[in-house]
């Protein structure tokens, strides 16, 4: 079955039930929108999504693969992660990082400090923070994408 979106950046968009994305402790600001939908993945040629909320039209986060940009990200999953999201194999696991996006776009960066962990066989997902000094709030997507260029 289908459900509508009536999304302030998108417009009214129709999306499968099976492709809601629940996140049971919310995303950290947003404790309280449990369910989001995956938007715009279209490919290599464009490696940013949309993480839609559902309950409310006007929360929409633009996210990556982090692999995308960063061949070595390592992000360091807790068993409490795994059990939440209800893991139980590994090729199941999904990692997204949240994009900001300011007026400079060479400015542009990533959050591999606080990764979205999905179970996509179950779409269930938690956003976690790693105490790994290696990684920031703002990891710059375009230096990054440079070095391996």
């Amino acid at each position: 079955m289908d459900m509508i979106i009536n999304s302030q950046q998108f417009g009214q968009v129709e999306v499968p039930e099976t492709e809601i994305i629940v996140f049971p402790q919310g995303l950290y600001g947003f404790e309280d929108l449990k369910r989001f939908v995956l938007l715009g993945n279209t490919g290599e040629s464009n490696p940013f999504m949309w993480l839609h909320a559902i309950d409310d039209p006007t929360i929409c986060f633009v996210v990556i693969d982090p692999f995308v940009f960063r061949k070595d990200y390592s992000p360091e999953t807790t068993d409490d992660i795994i059990e939440l999201i209800k893991l139980d194999k590994a090729e199941d696991l999904r990692v997204l990082a949240i994009v900001n996006i300011p007026e400079d776009v060479k400015k542009m960066t990533a959050n591999l400090k606080s990764p979205i962990i999905i179970n996509s066989a179950k779409n269930i997902a938690s956003q976690m923070v790693m105490d790994n000094e290696g990684y920031s709030f703002k990891h710059l997507i375009l230096d990054e994408i440079q070095k391996t260029a």
